[in-house]
């Protein structure tokens, strides 16, 4: 559909140059003059273009992490809402998962370390953010849109990559973190302890979050209990200031996770996790080269019986697992005025669920095999280059290829090849994909202004969920079967941005446009192209869509010891097949901040708010359904005190929904239990008072 949009955007990349990146990084929020790390972080000010020599490539925007350390932010989806353009998918008080530019689940790649990770829910409800609370981690690079290829496949909407340093050392050879925080909700501990010296380090993360389930706005009781530990063994060997052999073990255990938009909750959410990384040359310098081998291995349990009452005559209980192998090199050095970064990666993706009903005891019947044993494994290569034209001009240009090959088990289950005859009717056991993404962009500005235009097209393969889900049902409304069949979509992008500092602060706008060919729509089976049932069955299939919107931040300070911050986000989705407006697009959502910030003292009150959205999919019958409707507007405020009381310990306190709203995001996540397939939106928290301890050595 649409290939010669593809070819021609394909064309334009490939009669260019290869060329370099200019970019600008927001700089660090709460930084340490006498701290090495800050020290690292001070070199990109707000607005940086690199000058002549050039010295390096930096894809996106770097945040650094610390400024969170004192709040118990609870995955990777409640942290993102923080940020323009993202908003949040939430089922329960755990695995919130994140969207940006109107996208979720595998369109945006969530890294740690450069490293994927899987969740094992075929519903997402263990999302691979679900894994990772932002303490313990040092950075977050935030990347909207496609501005490099060398993090792997996929991900058109963006890329969020976690990374740690090693750490630095005082006389004593010790440093470190701990922190406490509590509300009438929730409580967390956690600590981030480092020992070691020039050759080499142990870092030690450990966190324990125990949440209860809250009460929304109206004083309604919504089920969102939790309660996870993680605990994180890092070594280094660091032979020298530039060199680094790093060895990272995690073990990630969530217990008792009631999740208030299914009718099943999530008694065992488990993850074991290895990452072998080795760093040659400091990534700040023209020259440096990274390998890394990793290994991760999840495990997802739901049911409907052993946290709430049992309100059906038959339990439930769905099992799943996933594990990720990974293996990635990049090369990054510097030619004259060029930047070449060439990597070569390698995922696979195995993963199982079955589903069992029962009477009596632990249901053992065998109802549905709701992921076959599959794989997915991806194999890629990428190359760029930036070329500075002159001294204010840069061009960034790359290539990747990925071979693609997806599969399941041979001895597969009759039924689910029947559940995929039925609905497809040509049922292969495996695939294979050859896909080629590129891109370019533009960057032409000065210390106090930079502007950017950048087009690319990229290719995102279907999940194991879009491919190969079997979930049987007597009745067909409430089946849910994957596409063996289904084609990848590209996405075919153009993005406009401006970013400019005055004597008081700066502005920052980014439009886009994505036209994407093949889109992996999840609809209802009524005869389409490639459908050859009508019984309102959910399934997948392939269409034209369009995505196109903007964001825009603004940052003022006044009053010597004021600022004030305002961001907005739209975003539109149409599928131009129907002319349907495509599911879960949020509406106009933005924030406004004022922040004063004294020697010891810092005080921050926000307005967040959303606007309604009318532009809905919310009709079975002629769309997906996944729309519960129209949503109401909202705005709710918070209120934050900082107080350093001395070099060490910070305390910190806050009132969020200051005015106890009630409200929910529009986005929401439709079900996947033999109960109730129908979206559901779940309320936030109504007023909540919380206070934290920080102590920082």
């Amino acid at each position: 559909m649409k290939n010669s949009l593809s070819v021609a955007v394909l064309a334009i990349f490939l009669s260019a140059s290869l060329v370099v990146n200019a970019e600008e990084v927001d700089s660090p929020k709460n930084s340490n003059a006498d701290d090495p790390q800050s020290k690292r972080n001070d070199q990109h000010s707000v607005l940086l273009i690199t000058g002549s020599p050039i010295r390096q490539s930096i894809e996106g925007s770097a945040e650094q992490l610390n400024e969170y350390d004192n709040q118990a932010i609870i995955d990777v989806g409640d942290l993102m809402t923080r940020f323009p353009g993202f908003s949040a998918i939430r089922a329960g008080g755990h695995g919130i998962d994140p969207v940006l530019r109107g996208q979720s689940q595998t369109r945006i790649n969530i890294l740690q370390q450069g490293a994927f990770l899987h969740g094992a829910g075929p519903n997402r409800m263990d999302s691979p953010g679900a894994y990772i609370e932002p303490f313990g981690w040092d950075e977050l690079q935030i990347i909207k849109g496609v501005e490099t290829l060398v993090f792997g496949s996929g991900g058109p909407a963006g890329t969020l990559n976690f990374k740690r340093y090693k750490p630095y050392f005082n006389d004593d050879g010790v440093s470190g973190k701990v922190m406490a925080a509590y509300s009438p909700d929730y409580y967390k501990l956690a600590a981030d302890l480092a020992m070691g010296n020039e050759q080499g380090y142990v870092r030690f993360i450990s966190q324990h979050h125990d949440q209860d389930s809250y009460q929304d706005g109206d004083g309604n009781t919504t089920r969102t209990a939790f309660i996870t530990t993680s605990n994180t063994l890092v070594t280094g060997y660091t032979p020298t200031d530039d060199k680094e052999l790093r060895l990272t073990v995690m073990a990630n255990r969530g217990r008792d996770a009631l999740f208030a938009g299914t009718m099943m909750d999530g008694p065992t959410t488990d993850i074991d996790s290895v990452q072998l990384l080795y760093l040659d040359g400091d990534n700040l310098s023209d020259s440096f080269s990274e390998y890394q081998i990793y290994w991760n291995e999840a495990h997802h349990v739901m049911d409907n019986y052993s946290l709430r009452e049992q309100t059906s005559p038959m339990k439930m209980l769905t099992d799943s697992s996933s594990q990720t192998q990974g293996a990635k090199w990049l090369r990054h050095w510097q030619s004259n005025n060029t930047i070449w970064q060439v990597s070569a990666d390698w995922q696979k993706v195995q993963r199982e669920a079955n589903r069992f009903m029962g009477m009596m005891g632990t249901p053992d019947n065998l109802q549905s095999i709701v992921w076959p044993k599959n794989s997915l494994e991806i194999i890629g290569t990428a190359v760029e280059a930036e070329y500075e034209i002159a001294a204010t001009k840069r061009i960034k240009s790359g290539i990747r290829y990925d071979y693609v090959d997806a599969a399941i088990d041979p001895s597969i289950e009759q039924n689910n090849q029947a559940l995929y005859q039925r609905y497809y009717q040509q049922t292969p056991l495996s695939t294979s994909e050859n896909n080629l993404s590129a891109f370019s962009r533009y960057y032409q500005g000065d210390a106090n202004r930079l502007y950017w235009v950048g087009l690319s097209t990229t290719v995102r393969t279907a999940d194991a969920t879009e491919r190969y889900l079997g979930v049987n049902n007597a009745m067909p409304m409430m089946r849910w079967v994957g596409n063996p069949n289904i084609a990848p979509e590209r996405h075919n992008q153009l993005e406009i941005g401006a970013k400019w500092s005055f004597s008081t602060g700066w502005h920052e706008l980014n439009i886009y446009w994505d036209e994407v060919d093949d889109f992996i729509l999840r609809d209802r089976a009524r005869m389409q192209p490639g459908i050859v049932a009508m019984d309102g069955a959910t399934i997948y299939r392939n269409v034209d869509a369009r995505l196109y919107g903007f964001e825009w931040a603004l940052n003022h300070s006044f009053a010597n010891d004021w600022s004030f911050y305002t961001n907005i986000a739209y975003v539109n989705g149409e599928n131009l097949q129907t002319n349907v407006p495509l599911y879960q697009i949020p509406p106009v959502e933005g924030l406004v901040q004022f922040n004063y910030q004294a020697e010891k003292l810092s005080v921050w009150f926000d307005v967040k708010w959303a606007l309604s959205q009318t532009q809905v999919d919310d009709n079975k019958m002629t769309g997906s359904g996944l729309d519960m409707g129209d949503s109401e507007p909202w705005a709710v405020a918070n209120v934050k005190a900082r107080y350093q009381i001395n070099p060490t310990w910070q305390l910190s306190l806050g009132i969020n929904n200051l005015l106890d709203e009630t409200y929910a995001y529009h986005v929401s996540r439709a079900n996947l239990d033999p109960f109730n397939s129908e979206p559901v939106q779940v309320n936030e928290s109504g007023r909540q008072f919380w206070f934290s301890v920080l102590s920082v050595f």
